[in-house]
């Protein structure tokens, strides 16, 4: 039986690391916070579920981002890593500059880079080899999803904000109303027809 499909619990297998797991440092975000201006240093920290999760410290140049930190690989002892990053500039359509990282492993153009492999080094998705946690959701955690995305576009208790144009809140509204009616299908189906009296 293959995998994926719609029935409960479907899904690829999840033997792949996730980038939601793991450090991520991603150059559009150092650039809108104005990170990535020649010769500064600073230190970048993470954290997951309001606990430290890692920090780097920074220093930039005008054509790389330099980073030092201390990583402790699986069952050995803290190495402290210090290298460079390449930083590339591509013209936009409509004018600027916008930055990418190259990536230290395969020096291809990436806009985030994620930390830390075996070797102690960044990479980017595709030189880690990591997954979303979204792939491997199962049709009811897609669904649960969902759920929750268009309720945090609605204020307290489900109400219209104050900015929202009320042709968007009709539309929200629907959306919530089909996706909880697939829910609970989903939900009646699971139990069965023991389980619906």
């Amino acid at each position: 039986m293959g995998t994926g499909g719609s029935r409960y619990g479907a899904g690829r297998p999840g033997w792949r690391r996730k980038c939601e797991h793991l450090l991520a440092l991603d150059v559009r975000v150092l650039a809108r916070r104005g990170r990535l201006t020649p010769g500064m240093s600073y230190s970048w920290a993470w954290s997951r579920g309001g606990e430290p999760a890692g920090n780097v410290l920074v220093h930039t140049d005008t054509d790389h981002v330099r980073l030092i930190y201390t990583c402790t690989p699986y069952g050995s002892d803290p190495q402290a890593c210090d290298y460079s990053v390449r930083i590339e500039r591509t013209r936009c359509h409509f004018g600027g500059l916008r930055a990418w990282f190259r990536c230290p492993r395969c020096w291809s153009l990436r806009a985030v880079i994620y930390g830390v492999a075996n070797d102690g080094k960044f990479g980017c998705r595709g030189c880690m080899r990591l997954g979303y946690a979204s792939e491997t959701e199962s049709v009811v955690d897609r669904i649960n999803r969902k759920l929750h995305k268009l309720q945090a576009k609605l204020g307290a208790d489900g109400a219209k904000p104050n900015w929202m144009r009320w042709r968007t809140f009709d539309r929200i509204c629907q959306q919530l109303d089909a996706a909880d009616q697939v829910w609970g299908l989903m939900v009646l189906a699971r139990l069965g027809p023991d389980g619906a009296r």
